[in-house]
């Protein structure tokens, strides 16, 4: 059996700190959502761009296509083509070309034809 001092010495113990702690950092994390900020506006997606360059290649490749892929934002991967001259190259041309800058990507072109030889418009 407890004495009477016993139970006395038990209420006039100092508060405990850590639970007043835990109940503000409870507060903080659960408030209501209306009182957080707005989240920041998603940028614009950036917009592909076509390099075309006009320069001395191996005669028997119509072009060199590079592709620079992006995600996030950043530079992700980059893909390197050699077309080589064929019967088809001009439609493998604008299938690499077409399909990498409708889906975001940069595309780098190096080819001894004039833009308008190969259907590029300037």
């Amino acid at each position: 059996m407890q004495r009477s001092s016993d139970l006395t010495h038990n209420v006039s113990k100092p508060p405990n700190f850590f639970v007043g702690f835990m109940r503000v950092a409870a507060w903080l994390i659960w408030r209501d959502t209306v009182a957080k900020p707005e989240p920041p506006q998603p940028k614009r997606p950036r917009k592909p761009t076509l390099g075309y360059t006009v320069g001395d290649i191996p005669f028997d490749l119509l072009a060199v296509v590079r592709v620079q892929w992006y995600r996030k934002g950043r530079a992700h991967e980059i893909e390197e083509y050699q077309i080589e001259e064929c019967p088809d190259a001009h439609a493998q041309f604008h299938y690499i070309v077409g399909t990498a800058l409708k889906q975001g990507a940069d595309v780098c072109v190096l080819t001894q034809y004039q833009p308008e030889e190969l259907g590029v418009p300037t």
